[in-house]
């Protein structure tokens, strides 16, 4: 009976089925008729690539001899590619016209040779323009310096988009060069670049795999200038801690360049005996303010000063500096001694008791600028820079003053090395 029971179920199963496959095709009869529907090949893969006023299409397909064109569409335009594809997996890479700069849609199918069209297949893409073009600037430069035959280029981090930058000149034979400099290089060297005057352009994709690149036009450069300190020399400091001598391993006035940032010009921390101080009875070790006097050898317009403290120490605090307001011969020894005109004053201190120091003005001098140094000791050189700008001051200057007029541990600073900038 059991047998006999699930018999029936699955002659009625089989029946349904027959019945419902023929009421689908009731449904499908009306639009295709009788007549079997074929279809292309459909592409196996599809990408796009932006480009400029361009979008670039890349498609894959297999086995697909009898195809004889891929016909992309996109708003009201279209454009049928013939193709003559081999067996196995072939692809190819078209350009298509988009000069509106925007996103598009695109919908792609293949036609055979029998005419029969395949599945859509659908893509988005992105063409770029004038408007992408002129947002973008060449890659900034932080500074310049001549070293070794040639000219080395500081840069700043180069944007996300940038891809590489070049710069061309004419060099010490009068030839011109062009280098190239990869996004993330940040210093270059220039064989043969003997001024900071060059020409610069970059390259920049809108997005990280395009294809077409844009580039800015040739621009002139004229950068801030790091002057050599070959020729530099102390003419005066007032406090160093092997004075009188000049031929200590540490701690000396030349130190602060000598191109190591590990060493520095300390000011004197010897303790005198009571009254064997010769600048004041009443005090037992040098007090603020220091002051250190450059020889630079020759006029130059300081454009930055860059100032960097001792690594990993916080005793110095501020630096006052100084350019020659007069001419080199009007300079006196009392104007090299001169130690400002900022007021220094201890209360009942332990070494330096109730000295004063009023500040003096000094008419010889133009301040250049000051910066304070914080609180915190950091280890590293960037960290412990503070800059000038004396773009203000439109004149030159053989002789560079810097005056600390006060310390954070009893009378205690450092100055660890000093650049000059110009153009």
């Amino acid at each position: 009976m059991k047998r006999i029971y699930k018999l029936s179920v699955l002659v009625v199963a089989v029946i349904f089925s027959f019945l419902s496959c023929e009421d689908m095709m009731d449904v499908h009869k009306p639009f295709v008729g009788d007549k079997e529907i074929v279809y292309s090949p459909k592409l196996d893969s599809l990408s796009f690539y932006a480009g400029q006023n361009k979008v670039y299409c890349k498609f894959w397909m297999y086995n697909a001899t009898n195809v004889k064109s891929v016909d992309i569409f996109w708003d009201k335009d279209s454009l049928i590619i013939p193709v003559s594809l081999s067996s196995g997996l072939d692809s190819m890479l078209v350009e298509v016209p988009c000069s509106q700069e925007k996103s598009y849609t695109f919908n792609v199918r293949t036609t055979d040779i029998f005419g029969n069209h395949s599945l859509w297949s659908t893509g988005f893409g992105n063409s770029y323009g004038d408007f992408f073009l002129q947002s973008l600037l060449n890659r900034s430069i932080k500074g310049f310096k001549i070293a070794n035959g040639g000219g080395v280029i500081n840069w700043f981090p180069s944007a996300a988009n940038l891809f590489r930058s070049e710069v061309r000149y004419i060099d010490n034979l009068d030839k011109e060069q062009v280098v190239n400099i990869p996004k993330n290089e940040m210093n270059t060297f220039c064989p043969g670049l003997t001024s900071n005057q060059f020409e610069l352009r970059s390259f920049f994709i809108p997005e990280p795999d395009a294809i077409d690149t844009f580039v800015i036009s040739w621009e002139p450069m004229l950068p801030l200038y790091q002057y050599a300190r070959t020729n530099w020399s102390v003419k005066y400091c007032n406090s160093w801690q092997s004075m009188p001598s000049l031929t200590q391993s540490s701690n000396m006035p030349h130190f602060t360049f000598d191109g190591d940032f590990n060493t520095f010009w300390h000011s004197r921390y010897l303790t005198y005996k009571a009254g064997d101080n010769p600048l004041d009875p009443t005090i037992t070790r040098d007090p603020c303010p220091f002051t250190i006097v450059i020889d630079m050898s020759a006029p130059v317009n300081i454009m930055q000063l860059d100032i960097y403290r001792r690594l990993s120490n916080n005793n110095t605090q501020t630096v006052i500096a100084y350019v020659q307001a007069v001419d080199d011969n009007m300079l006196t020894k009392e104007d090299f001694e001169w130690l400002g005109d900022t007021p220094v004053q201890y209360s009942n201190h332990s070494f330096f008791k109730n000295y004063q120091y009023a500040g003096v003005a000094n008419d010889h001098w133009i301040e250049l600028g000051r910066v304070e140094f914080p609180t915190e000791s950091f280890s590293t050189p960037e960290q412990n820079m503070r800059f000038i700008d004396g773009t203000h001051i439109n004149s030159e200057s053989r002789y560079l003053k810097l005056v600390l007029p006060n310390s954070r541990s009893n009378g205690n600073v450092q100055i660890s090395e000093i650049f000059v900038w110009g153009k």
